[in-house]
């Protein structure tokens, strides 16, 4: 990817995939974290920190407060702010918020929110692209938003090596991404591995 293309594509998932050195299917990792690195800026941490400003940014398809708790304390996770424990036990709550969706446990609840999903709108925008929104339904958007909260929670335990399921595409923005992650950084990680 020359930086040109890293500046004007819309296409978080394939950015994400050049940050993982992936092409052809085969994968090199990020550098590791060692000693002597500044772990506030490693790639690992910075797509920890997108992927929770992400969710932020999909804030109004989190309904459940411990989906946007669960973000809250990864971000203080991130700052070292919280302990792995207090992070790790707060994550059932946040996969049983997702769980809920995906299993109908609180079928008034879950009503309710997809009716506010149908009634505004404007939630297109929040996706990438908005015409994901004519793909997906409502239920389904709302139980994707649910288990991406999820996954950005936990991002760095699940020890990834590329970039994230193909699912959390509509909550990934190339823009919020450029924020986060700048080409000379990625070209000057790869270049020292």
């Amino acid at each position: 990817m020359t930086e040109q293309q890293w500046e004007t594509t819309d296409d978080a998932i394939l950015m994400i995939g050049y940050i993982w050195g992936v092409t052809n299917d085969s994968r090199s990792p990020l550098p590791k974290l060692s000693r002597g690195m500044n772990r506030s800026h490693h790639p690992s941490v910075e797509l920890h920190r997108y992927y929770l400003a992400c969710c932020r940014s999909i804030w109004p398809l989190l309904p459940q407060k411990a989906s946007r708790r669960g973000i809250e304390l990864a971000e203080l996770w991130v700052d070292g702010k919280v302990s792995n424990v207090e992070l790790n036990k707060f994550n059932y709550y946040v996969e049983g918020a997702a769980f809920n969706i995906d299993y109908n446990t609180e079928p008034d609840s879950i009503e309710k929110w997809i009716a506010d999903v149908r009634a505004n709108d404007s939630y297109r925008h929040l996706l990438h692209p908005p015409a994901a929104a004519d793909r997906l339904a409502p239920r389904e958007i709302l139980k994707r938003a649910a288990y991406f909260a999820d996954y950005a929670m936990v991002y760095p335990s699940l020890r990834p090596e590329g970039p994230p399921p193909e699912t959390y595409r509509p909550f990934l923005s190339a823009e919020l991404l450029r924020r986060f992650v700048a080409f000379d950084d990625i070209s000057n990680s790869q270049a020292g591995s």
